[in-house]
């Protein structure tokens, strides 16, 4: 082992060390959302009811199950609830209020093409701000919805196996073949870019 090999495993190392505290944390929120008592929700009716549509536009159902069918917003409920800080807390409901006043009236009372409208304008809105967002506005509470929903689906049973691959027991290695027998078009990727 070389120099440079000895010191990328010691910075991976590092990172791991660092990272596992918070992956640990989200697998038991994951796994909290799958059981039926999960306690006290985080968000009340209306926000729920609020966050639950924008996960449907995010990923709606279609061939597939969508993120509602999947138990996102459960999900997101606990992320927020168990996971994220106070200061963390209060600026996703900031923002969630904010969002709601973009909508001019209530979000729920507009037809899903104004819904889905309003969300990819600001889901623009966020993606031209990057790093500059302001975390209590409206943009801001579509994009950490988004990637909340994201995180939420694909580590769902629907998103793991019928979404992307799944082999639950992975069998023989077989090489060089054909690009179109390698998995059916679908990605084992965990990052993903979704358009809405």
């Amino acid at each position: 082992m070389n120099r440079r090999e000895w010191l990328k495993c010691m910075s991976m190392l590092a990172a791991g060390a660092v990272a596992a505290p918070s992956l640990l944390a989200v697998f038991d929120v994951h796994a909290a959302a799958q059981s039926s008592n999960a306690g006290i929700p985080f968000f009340s009716k209306p926000q729920n009811d609020l966050m639950t549509a924008v996960v449907d536009i995010i990923i709606p159902r279609s061939d597939t199950p969508g993120a509602v069918d999947a138990g996102v917003p459960r999900f997101i409920d606990l992320m927020f609830r168990d996971v994220y800080t106070k200061e963390e807390q209060q600026n996703y409901v900031h923002a969630l209020a904010a969002f709601e006043e973009k909508s001019g009236k209530a979000f729920l009372q507009l037809d899903a093409v104004q819904r889905k409208a309003l969300v990819a304008k600001l889901h623009h809105e966020a993606l031209a701000q990057s790093k500059e967002i302001d975390p209590v506005s409206a943009p801001a509470f579509v994009l950490t919805t988004k990637k909340l929903t994201m995180l939420g689906y694909f580590m769902s049973q629907p998103g793991c196996t019928q979404v992307l691959q799944y082999v639950a027991v992975p069998g023989a290695y077989h090489a060089d073949i054909p690009l179109s027998q390698a998995g059916n078009g679908r990605a084992w990727a965990v990052e993903t870019e979704l358009t809405i």
